[in-house]
């Protein structure tokens, strides 16, 4: 198998509309991996949030990694070593959570594999709980309570107001953090530049592997820059527009098996 490693986003692409891994995309990335590829789950949910997804997947036993808040943060699996970080200064955090007060938006982070956050009873927050299988701690002051490493502050708030505020809170960042909406009801605060090609990349080279030997899977936009990134850029049948546009090529669905579809024509010898 000329392809040594395999990115593969989740939510959209990875798991299915049941938020499941099915039994064929499994098998294939077993499959994969013992054929020596690396697979290397790459979301923007923090690193405690990918735990149950690498253990369907055998990556502890195969050497597998886990780039999470998009990228911010790459960890081998079977050690838990930190292969590449890049986080927010506590000043840089706090000045994120005052932003978020100014325009009355629930704030929270991550710390010791749990949200921290003032307002733990937010839907928007509870979410993240429930998505991540994570636990909530309550802190009377989230700025007071901010402590190193900070890989990702994230503001939550309906999804209308979100859209029609966007603009104007990130205008005094300019490009100093990254910013962007990751969901209708959700901005996401990472440090500068943060993004999954910067950190694939990183780990690529780190294992001695090519470019063109990178195979990344892909929905949404911030799934873009490693598709185009990867030696092969995969968009699902059901990505956005913008990234069918510019990936190499266009899978079956999540809920069509699309990840196994590709990896048994490329196990066949069929060029994709």
């Amino acid at each position: 198998m000329k392809y040594k490693l395999i990115a593969l986003d989740l939510d959209g692409t990875l798991k299915n509309s049941n938020n499941e891994i099915t039994e064929k995309t499994r098998e294939a990335l077993i499959h994969v991996q013992e054929l020596g590829a690396k697979i290397v789950l790459a979301s923007g949910r923090p690193t405690p949030g990918l735990r149950h997804e690498a253990k369907t997947l055998d990556l502890e036993k195969y050497g597998g990694y886990l780039l999470s808040f998009n990228g911010a943060r790459v960890v081998e699996v079977k050690t838990g070593k930190t292969i590449y970080e890049q986080t927010l200064t506590i000043d840089e955090a706090k000045q994120a959570y005052d932003r978020a007060k100014e325009f009355h938006l629930a704030c929270m982070t991550y710390k010791d594999d749990m949200i921290i956050s003032e307002d733990i009873d937010d839907e928007y927050v509870c979410l993240e709980s429930r998505i991540n299988d994570i636990g909530k701690v309550k802190v009377e002051s989230l700025k007071d309570n901010l402590t190193n490493p900070i890989y990702k502050v994230l503001l939550t708030g309906k999804p209308e107001y979100v859209a029609s505020i966007e603009e104007a809170f990130k205008k005094p960042f300019g490009n100093d953090l990254s910013i962007y909406r990751s969901a209708p009801f959700f901005i996401e605060i990472m440090a500068r530049g943060i993004d999954k090609a910067i950190s694939l990349d990183r780990l690529a080279k780190s294992l001695g592997i090519q470019q063109e030997e990178v195979i990344a899977f892909g929905d949404g936009y911030n799934d873009l820059s490693m598709i185009e990134y990867a030696g092969l850029g995969v968009a699902m049948a059901n990505a956005v527009d913008g990234v069918k546009e510019r990936s190499n090529m266009i899978t079956l669905s999540n809920d069509e098996d699309g990840i196994a579809y590709v990896l048994s024509k490329i196990g066949e010898g069929v060029e994709v």
